[in-house]
């Protein structure tokens, strides 16, 4: 994807990854973030940048 999703659909898949008790809907958010991002290492990167994940 050339553009970056709006940070809100961005933090829901992500909340969605972490939390979700439904592993059909684990997958499709991390799916949503790998098709956003292509990699998981600039998924970590955005996720800090935004300070959505803290490590």
């Amino acid at each position: 994807m050339n553009q970056t999703p709006p940070l809100a659909l961005v933090k829901t898949w992500y909340h969605l990854l972490s939390s979700s008790e439904d592993n059909d809907v684990k997958a499709r958010a991390q799916e949503m973030l790998l098709k956003a991002f292509e990699s998981p290492e600039a998924i970590a990167i955005y996720l800090k940048e935004h300070n959505i994940l803290k490590h």
